[in-house]
């Protein structure tokens, strides 16, 4: 693969000689894709990150739309969790709602780690999809050690105590 030829978004990851600053944006899908929120009025949040299909669709909807220069994967930070046997739910316009929030070391110690391919596997098969069919590099979140942890140890929704 030539300079060229290399997606600009990892040239530029790789600190090389770009022609201009990549493009990519958080959230991407958002609000303001018309064809986001037709599957909105069809899918829940839930239900779209628990459907391949409709979660590597609404990945590459922006790449297709805007021509940015990096496809950001479309997912909830929260479902490693329910792998790791916390229940939640994805409550529209509340956000994550934590059902047993975890409070003791006992409760720490009782999560199970399982592999991605246990706990999350639509996600793998959206992210397989989504390399695919992209143009463009993906870029993939995780929960962070100091967000993810910490999350279900919050009564009610997430990041606010009741």
């Amino acid at each position: 693969m030539t300079a060229t030829s290399t997606p600009l978004f990892l040239r530029a990851c790789r600190l090389e000689p770009v022609e201009r600053t990549p493009v990519w944006l958080m959230r991407q899908a958002g609000r303001s894709l018309p064809e986001y929120r037709a599957l909105r009025e069809r899918w829940s949040l839930e239900e779209i990150v628990a459907q391949p299909e409709l979660c590597a669709e609404v990945t590459l909807q922006p790449v297709r739309r805007l021509g940015v220069d990096a496809a950001v994967m479309f997912a909830d930070i929260m479902l490693p969790l329910r792998g790791m046997g916390v229940d939640f739910e994805l409550v529209e316009s509340v956000g994550p709602v934590i059902a047993n929030p975890i409070r003791t070391a006992d409760a720490v110690r009782a999560l199970r780690t399982p592999p991605a391919s246990e706990s999350v596997p639509q996600v793998l098969d959206a992210l397989r999809m989504v390399a695919r069919e992209s143009p463009v590099p993906v870029i993939c979140f995780a929960g962070v050690r100091s967000r993810l942890p910490a999350t279900p140890s919050r009564a009610g929704r997430a990041g606010i105590s009741s």
